[in-house]
């Protein structure tokens, strides 16, 4: 938890600096604009100055809140009230660091106008506005959030590790993580539909038994003398990498086609998918591909069956 909590800071504060870096161009385009048309530091154009860091500030929250709860969301973590204090704190802490350093920077320009007290009214009704919105937004953001989590029936990234032997970095890396999710919830819906747990359990298997083999491949590794064997055999190992993801979001299609009626599903699709997954075993001995096509097929009859 700790961990995410951590890389989430990261990311958050780096939307910050972005967000800041984006005013810094806005500020520049009108000064430029301003000072062309002979407005430079007139009430016009510092009031177009401070709309500018208002804009900023009401951007923070939202932006800073919608990656705590994309990355909540894809990890399957909650909000909790410890996190949500400290997170509406460090939000704050910003804003007012920012509020403070657009007094200090235009209140000595108002007050040479004779508008201080204005722009001194308008800064307390900004950081009134800023905190309140910060406060809707972490509160919406939590709601989403246990909504979510609640009616979430998601297999974790940590259990789809332990359940395929594929680690949470591969998993990541192949964008695969909410796939096999979205299979593990359709696979739910149909035990509860009639369809046999059996047909279902070997398309489990089926990738279980693709990931055993590309690591086989990855323990033939070269010896590090034979410099254009090790290259050859980088490639073969990414190849299957890939190979592994198509398989599985060929699976994933079968799934959503299985979910429609039969009239509605297009076989033709069905049947290239398949034809894909048979010829992607180039790289094994046909004993080896048979233990995966094995447990699969009884999975790809139920689509085949019903267009006979």
């Amino acid at each position: 938890m700790e961990d995410l909590d951590a890389k989430i800071d990261v990311l958050e504060r780096e939307k910050i600096f972005s967000l800041i870096a984006e005013n810094s161009v806005r500020f520049k385009k009108i000064n430029i604009r301003q000072t062309g048309n002979n407005n430079k530091n007139s009430i016009e154009h510092l009031d177009e100055l401070v709309a500018s860091y208002e804009k900023l500030l009401r951007a923070m929250p939202r932006e800073f809140f919608k990656i705590e709860q994309a990355i909540r969301l894809k990890f399957l973590v909650p909000l909790e009230e410890i996190r949500k204090t400290k997170i509406l704190a460090s939000i704050n802490q910003d804003m007012e660091l920012i509020q403070e350093q657009v007094i200090t920077k235009f209140q000595g320009l108002y007050k040479v106008r004779g508008n201080e007290d204005e722009f001194l009214a308008r800064m307390k009704e900004i950081s009134s506005r800023c905190k309140e919105n910060a406060d809707k937004q972490l509160e919406k953001t939590a709601e989403f959030l246990h909504s979510k989590l609640q009616s979430s029936m998601s297999i974790t990234p940590l259990q789809l590790e332990k359940k395929y032997g594929l680690d949470q970095q591969s998993l990541h890396q192949l964008h695969l993580i909410e796939v096999l999710q979205d299979i593990d919830v359709i696979f739910d819906s149909f035990k509860n539909n009639g369809i046999d747990e059996s047909v279902l359990n070997g398309a489990h298997e089926a990738i279980i038994e693709r990931v055993k083999l590309g690591k086989e491949l990855e323990r033939l590794l070269p010896p590090a003398h034979q410099v254009g064997a090790r290259k050859e055999w980088r490639m073969r190992v990414a190849k299957e990498s890939v190979r592994l993801k198509e398989m599985i979001l060929s699976i994933q299609t079968f799934a959503k086609q299985i979910q429609k009626l039969n009239d509605q599903r297009n076989f033709d699709v069905i049947k290239k998918h398949w034809g894909r997954i048979e010829e992607s075993f180039e790289e094994f001995p046909d004993e080896k591909a048979e233990v995966v096509l094995s447990k699969l097929k009884p999975y790809y009859h139920l689509l085949e069956n019903q267009n006979n």
